[in-house]
């Protein structure tokens, strides 16, 4: 309710009123009526609600002084600053993201970008990955070798590999019509983790004090040769004599 209904509820509530018409005017204020309330508590429900809408509205109208900070703030605050869409240079960058996929995002200068646009419709811009797991990149001695055709808006692109435990590269360039590749941009070489647990059995530790790594082969797996107790059955190297002690023993009624 704004300022100007609330004096003439005012107004108007100083008249003389039949409690009728409080209750009814009451009602249409969103207030909760009883059927038993004498004139006087009506009034005062009345009272108690145009008292409670004015400091609602003191509360939303901001003082002089509050309102020259706002304005302070508003012509001191700084313009938002957007990030460009290019950094005007040539780089093309793999991330590993789990065993099985990695995140390729790229950028173009200006020169290579409009080179890129005035490439013949026939060419073909493609993203080329590389498994270069154990090897010397030469260009050409890839395990295997597959290709993403993308688009020149394109920035990013997530990847699904074939091979956890691997090492990838690739390149973006351009096929032609006679599917010769010709590349633009060279990523780094982004390996991608295992997807099962290690099997080396090797213990790796790290000395301190020293700062150096120490690796030995782990006890954990080797069996330790329990020691045998004298006069245990357990001791007969044979497989038969053991079970002969076995049934001598029960024959005679010594048990074991």
């Amino acid at each position: 309710m704004n300022d100007t209904n609330l004096e003439k509820l005012k107004n108007w509530l100083r008249e003389e009123r039949t409690i009728q018409e409080l209750k009814a005017t009451a009602k249409k204020l969103g207030l909760k009526v009883k059927r038993m309330m004498k004139k006087k508590e009506v009034t005062k429900l009345i009272e108690n609600y145009i008292i409670q809408n004015e400091k609602i509205k003191t509360f939303e109208r901001p003082s002089s002084a509050t309102s020259a900070t706002l304005q302070e703030k508003k012509e001191t605050q700084e313009p938002e600053i957007d990030l460009p869409k290019s950094y005007n240079k040539n780089r093309l960058v793999l991330m590993p993201v789990n065993p099985n996929w990695i995140h390729a995002y790229w950028d173009f200068n200006y020169e290579t970008l409009e080179n890129i646009k005035k490439l013949p419709k026939e060419y073909k811009l493609v993203l080329r990955v590389y498994d270069v797991t154990f090897i010397e990149f030469n260009g050409k001695n890839a395990h295997r070798t597959f290709e993403i055709r993308l688009n020149i808006d394109m920035k990013n692109y997530y990847i699904n590999v074939p091979m956890p435990n691997a090492d990838y590269l690739s390149e973006i360039g351009y096929i032609t019509p006679d599917g010769s590749f010709y590349p633009l941009i060279r990523s780094n070489v982004c390996k991608t983790p295992p997807n099962s647990p290690s099997n080396s059995t090797r213990e790796r530790w790290l000395d301190i004090r020293k700062k150096r790594k120490i690796v030995t082969p782990s006890e954990g797996i080797l069996v330790k040769e329990v020691e045998t107790i004298p006069g245990s059955l357990f001791k007969s190297e044979s497989k038969n004599e053991l079970v002969w002690e076995l049934f001598s023993r029960l024959r005679s009624g010594r048990g074991m």
